[in-house]
């Protein structure tokens, strides 16, 4: 199995762990303004493993590392772990905890009155959240928005990777 691969696996795996945690202490279901700040700390998951991965492939590499090696595993790594957590999410919201969607927007709908939105215009972003909500929504969601955010997580961590090198070479070369 590649490293890539891997990596991806774990940091699927991880997320929907994460995912998991979150319904068990009820992010998902009563305390949806912690749920939202926990979903992007989620992040920590996929960055934390592309980080190791780089890390691995920078060393097996050396200086054949380089922005287009670390960009290409980071990718890979990502779609991988999109996969994963695709097909996991659309059992959580078909089996697991298949009316959190309701009780969310019930929230949000109420939140929206209270501050005065057209009805038309909550009518408008309901359909929006469901459409998001549906298989493909949650294909488009997650095989997109995992693979992009793992791609420029990818970007800055081999960007740092190689400007540490770059760095470390240059304090060590005799001027």
């Amino acid at each position: 199995m590649t490293p890539e691969f891997r990596y991806g696996l774990i940091a699927g795996a991880g997320l929907c762990l994460w995912t998991l945690l979150e319904f068990v202490l009820g992010l998902h279901t009563v305390h949806f303004n912690a749920g939202e700040i926990s979903g992007y700390l989620a992040g920590i998951v996929p960055f934390v493993c592309l980080w190791l991965l780089l890390r691995r492939r920078q060393r097996e590499l050396g200086p054949l590392f380089s922005i287009w090696v670390g960009l290409f595993s980071g990718v890979i790594c990502s779609i991988v772990a999109a996969v994963v957590v695709y097909a996991f999410m659309v059992a959580y919201d078909l089996y697991l905890n298949p009316g959190w969607l309701d009780i969310a927007l019930k929230n949000r709908v109420d939140a929206w009155r209270a501050a005065h939105i057209d009805e038309v215009e909550i009518r408008r972003m309901i359909t929006a959240i469901r459409n998001t909500q549906s298989p493909i929504g949650l294909l488009v969601t997650y095989l997109g928005g995992v693979t992009l955010l793992g791609t420029l997580m990818t970007l800055v961590i081999t960007s740092f990777m190689l400007w540490e090198r770059k760095k470390l070479l240059s304090a060590r070369s005799p001027r």
